[in-house]
């Protein structure tokens, strides 16, 4: 993708305010943050093999606020991408392509519920 089609494609999110748009980019984003996120974890838990030491090392750098908090994002980021996925998958395979915005606003509330949970139990 050139950078030509890459910014006519935030002219039309701009232009679209349609809640499906913003999902649609929500959910790659998503992807991509997740991704990073695995390379990132198959790295830092690379550490065990340059010893104990060194692996409980690289682990308490996340056994802080900090720490909890990222892994706060990547329960939400791991949650709006798996539902936002279900969705896509219940529309295309059950025929249900008219009723993208019910989906759409059922699997924001079930978000909310995963956050919420979510809230309590990673950061308090």
């Amino acid at each position: 993708m050139n950078l030509q089609k890459l910014t006519e494609s935030f002219k039309d999110l701009a232009k679209n305010t349609n809640p499906g748009m913003y999902a649609f980019w929500v959910h790659r984003v998503t992807g991509i943050g997740i991704t990073v996120f695995l390379f990132l974890h198959i790295w830092t838990l690379s550490a065990v093999f340059r010893g104990k030491d060194t692996y409980d090392y690289a682990i308490s750098k996340f056994d802080t606020k900090v720490g909890y908090v990222f892994q706060y994002v990547l329960l939400l980021a791991v949650a709006i991408h798996l539902l936002n996925g279900i969705r896509i998958t219940i529309a295309d395979f059950c025929g249900l392509t008219r009723s993208q915005k019910k989906l759409l606003w059922i699997s924001t509330f079930a978000l909310f519920f995963i956050a919420a949970i979510g809230f309590v139990t990673v950061l308090l």
